[in-house]
């Protein structure tokens, strides 16, 4: 599994990217048969906003209106297990999303509807964000997360593989991982 960031531009020299573009690249350079799965958005990574939601806090954003295309865990998973045992993929790159583009606010209203209660959105500005960010990652990763909201941020996330495209059955829905997932916005 690698990461969708590897197709960003100057992802040799960008923190999310250039890790998994080295392993990439030494893979494609050896003599084994590689397929990798390049996810974007995971739909887990809204679990970041479980401690503020269950203590009733907004959620404050740079970027709340950043369109992704958030993917289900088991859609990965599903995927991985093709790779890993049938042909269909063998040797491809494949880039995973979900099968629907949300902005940060759009998922937020979801968990709202799941949980049964508002879920308010504050906007701050992005060296607001970088600050906070900052508390808990390096800041260069901090910095190219923004820059990826802040892209993210005029239109549509693009939709690409998705278990319906490679398995031919739906993807699951960032609302089925909402309900899935819902004890861990409301247990704070």
């Amino acid at each position: 599994m690698s990461s969708s960031s590897v197709l960003g531009p100057d992802a040799e020299n960008d923190p999310l990217a250039s890790h998994s573009l080295k392993v990439e690249r030494a893979l494609a350079d050896s003599d084994l048969t590689c397929t990798f799965l390049r996810p974007d958005a995971f739909a887990g990574n809204s679990l970041g906003w479980a401690y503020f939601i269950g203590q009733s806090m907004p959620i404050q954003l740079a970027y709340p209106d950043a369109q992704i295309a958030p993917i289900h865990p088991q859609d990965i998973a599903d995927i991985a297990v093709e790779a890993l045992t049938g042909d269909a993929l063998t040797g491809r790159s494949v880039t995973l999303t979900g099968a629907e583009s949300l902005s940060f606010r759009e998922q937020l209203a979801v968990l709202a509807d799941t949980i049964g209660r508002e879920i308010p959105v504050e906007l701050i500005t992005r060296a607001e964000a970088e600050r906070q960010m900052g508390n808990h990652m390096p800041a260069p990763m901090a910095f190219s997360l923004l820059n990826l909201w802040e892209a993210a941020n005029h239109g549509p996330a693009t939709i690409a593989d998705t278990t319906e495209t490679l398995l031919g059955r739906p993807a699951r829905t960032f609302e089925q991982w909402a309900r899935e997932n819902a004890g861990a916005f409301t247990r704070h």
